[in-house]
């Protein structure tokens, strides 16, 4: 079989949803690089304003634990609707907030609609792509996406720049509803939707884990290692978290079947997944903010260099499909993960400038590029049909969820800076802190090294 057997309206479903997910992405990684002029705007912390991007993670991640339930219960043109229009809807409510708060509002259920798109364009290519060419679909449909943290800096720094960080709301407005309206004339589904009871201590459950973690988490740059805001939370995430499994494995309607765990090739490459998002969404957050509050930069500037390397990962991406197809994952699993490595070990020892800033930020995305779908492509591979779902549904809540740690933890280590230097300037205190949420990308990239090296190719289902 080959990419002829793929229908046109399933070509356009596929890159139709990826489009209007690739909105949401750029809106989010537009932001990051507005939070000094947040800051000042609304008057607060930095603490504060990356919620703009935590909440929104967050709110991406709760939503995508139900898409496995729901891609099941109701038609994916309904789906595609109900984040079609929570994509416009919180877009006008952003650009017209008047208040941090309304500003988080429309965020959160921007979040919701690209929790309910983006797993869809991935359902479509794993249950009507012929497996031969799922890696080169998934890469395609994976640059689109990466297209967005690719331009997503650069445009926020831009727009923020020449006018108003409003305008970043309004001009992909257009672009959303463009790629709304083609999915939903396009999008086919394989089976009937079925009846089937919401399980919603299931959902309350994961969703309290998900929000005591990154409370508990969040705290250590403001109240630090605190029984309150640090201890407590973490007590709730575990219980919450083990109370979930429980409940989910004598369930006859799991909203996530826990089962899919004991495939370890499918574990492994989650795990991968997991952190590697967690790195690449830190370092989006980190280096724009401390290009500007240490280097003293603008936002267009901090925007502009992380281009190079973003858009160097985007275009790299088909490619890196294609070398899976055609030879397995144990290569770009192993060559990916020692360039990860290499790309933060040099970033965690390195004076930090915008010329080497922009090299290694290139490195890293090579790395990032012959990983990242490769590795979703290659966990849900390993799964039968019945078990996709749950699959798609596991990767693209870790996903969102990583960069919501990713984004929260690197904040709160950027705060600590002026913890380990109380009498130093600015410039001393973001650079600590900098480097010490660096350090912490090293670590974390070692151990994608490991279970990378670990991985082996399995016959596909």
């Amino acid at each position: 079989m080959s990419s002829s057997k793929v229908s046109k309206s399933t070509r356009f479903a596929i890159f139709g949803a990826a489009g209007l997910a690739f909105c949401g992405v750029l809106v989010e990684t537009s932001m990051n690089v507005t939070f000094p002029t947040l800051m000042r705007q609304f008057h607060t912390s930095l603490n504060a304003v990356q919620w703009v991007t935590t909440a929104y993670l967050l709110a991406v991640a709760a939503t995508m634990v139900v898409t496995a339930f729901m891609q099941r219960r109701l038609t994916w043109r309904l789906l595609v609707n109900i984040g079609g229009g929570a994509f416009v809807l919180g877009g006008v409510l952003c650009a017209m907030s008047t208040s941090l708060w309304l500003l988080l509002a429309g965020r959160i259920i921007q979040a919701v609609g690209t929790g309910f798109v983006m797993p869809l364009a991935f359902t479509q290519i794993m249950r009507q792509v012929p497996v031969d060419v799922q890696g080169r679909y998934t890469g395609t449909a994976g640059m689109l996406i990466a297209l967005a943290p690719s331009l997503g800096p650069t445009y926020g720094g831009l727009v923020t720049q020449l006018a108003s960080w409003r305008l970043i709301f309004w001009l992909t407005l257009p672009v959303g509803i463009v790629a709304w309206l083609i999915t939903t004339m396009h999008i086919t589904q394989p089976a009937a939707p079925e009846k089937r009871r919401f399980p919603s201590l299931q959902f309350i459950l994961i969703i309290v884990a998900l929000m005591a973690l990154t409370w508990s988490l969040n705290s250590i740059g403001t109240t630090g290692f605190s029984f309150l805001n640090f201890w407590l939370p973490l007590l709730v995430t575990v219980v919450s978290l083990s109370v979930w499994v429980l409940v989910t494995q004598r369930s006859d309607q799991p909203l996530i079947d826990v089962d899919i765990f004991k495939n370890q090739m499918f574990s492994r490459a989650v795990s991968i997944y997991f952190c590697i998002q967690f790195v690449q969404i830190g370092l989006t957050f980190l280096l724009p903010n401390f290009t500007q509050l240490a280097l003293g930069k603008n936002a267009l500037m901090s925007g502009l260099m992380l281009l190079a390397g973003s858009l160097t990962s985007a275009g790299l991406s088909p490619l890196a499909g294609r070398l899976m197809d055609n030879n397995g994952i144990k290569q770009p699993a192993r060559i990916g993960s020692l360039i990860l490595l290499v790309a933060t070990g040099c970033f965690a020892v390195s004076q930090l400038s915008i010329p080497l800033i922009v090299l290694l930020f290139v490195v890293f995305q090579i790395g990032l590029s012959l990983l990242f779908n490769n590795i979703m492509t290659f966990g849900l591979q390993q799964l039968p049909a019945h078990q996709l779902g749950d699959g798609n549904a596991i990767f693209n809540t870790l996903q969102q969820y990583a960069g919501s740690l990713g984004t929260t933890i690197m904040a709160a280590l950027l705060a600590t800076g002026s913890t380990l230097k109380p009498h130093g300037s600015s410039f001393v205190q973001t650079t600590a802190g900098t480097h010490l949420a660096l350090w912490l990308g090293v670590v974390v990239t070692v151990v994608v090294c490991a279970i990378g090296f670990s991985l082996k190719d399995i016959a596909k289902n």
